[in-house]
């Protein structure tokens, strides 16, 4: 973690830090690749490391050391797990673009991100009673399923942890409500996190259920969102799957 504390220095520049991502080709990777994915890019030209530091930006670069922090402590390894990170960055790149400012950004990546962390704790902790609830397609089991065989679920679980780790408290609520939205950050990762795991199954987007709850936090047009999250999902299905 020795880059995150850097990051946490207010006076870091990026050549400092440009420094110690040259040691980890991992991270130095999954760096370059958002930078250079359409969300960022505006030119034709390939962005080394130096330039893709200067476009995402080192809070965002502190949000994917975060995660692969993350990552590494649940030994996310397995066929589940990483189909599960595959799924949690999807929802991550497609509300980046979404955020009002900076701030926002950062906020609903890392939230977005983290929706799922309690599957990956179920995952890690207690794999023989949770893959089995996987069904035959690999499709993650529902919050129903889960309060049937523990009695909690992976809201409850994730965001439990992310507030023992002292995430903030906007994340924390995310993550406890991203299938139940209490406000606009959650609405937004509920719709992204319905409209992108019916692409992983392809199948029908279907939210005419919600339509109540989506058109209460973000508006009338929220169809026009499910259309920008079909397209930008499909035409970076590469750059996602890039990142592992």
């Amino acid at each position: 973690m020795r880059l995150f504390h850097i990051l946490q220095n207010e006076n870091t520049n990026v050549e400092q830090v440009e420094r110690v991502i040259s040691t980890d080709p991992a991270m130095a990777a999954k760096i370059i690749r958002l930078a250079n994915s359409p969300f960022y890019r505006h030119c034709q030209q390939p962005l080394g490391m130096h330039q893709s530091l200067l476009t995402i930006g080192l809070d965002m670069v502190k949000c994917i050391v975060l995660s692969m922090a993350v990552m590494e402590s649940f030994n996310s390894s397995s066929k589940r797990a990483v189909h599960l990170w595959k799924h949690s960055y999807a929802v991550a790149l497609m509300v980046l673009s979404m955020g009002m400012d900076k701030q926002d950004k950062e906020t609903l990546f890392t939230a977005a991100l983290l929706h799922d962390l309690g599957r990956m704790v179920f995952l890690y902790k207690v794999p023989g009673a949770y893959i089995p609830l996987f069904d035959f397609e690999g499709n993650r089991p529902d919050i129903s399923l889960e309060q049937d065989v523990f009695q909690t679920d992976h809201t409850v679980i994730g965001g439990t942890v992310a507030e023992k780790w002292h995430f903030p408290g906007e994340i924390v609520e995310v993550i406890r409500n991203h299938h139940s939205p209490n406000n606009k950050a959650s609405a937004l990762i509920f719709l992204i996190n319905r409209v992108i795991s019916d692409l992983e199954k392809d199948r029908l987007c279907e939210i005419d259920q919600y339509s109540r709850m989506l058109n209460c936090f973000l508006g009338k047009n929220y169809k026009d969102l499910v259309n920008t999250i079909i397209h930008r999902y499909k035409a970076n299905t590469v750059i996602i799957e890039n990142l592992f």
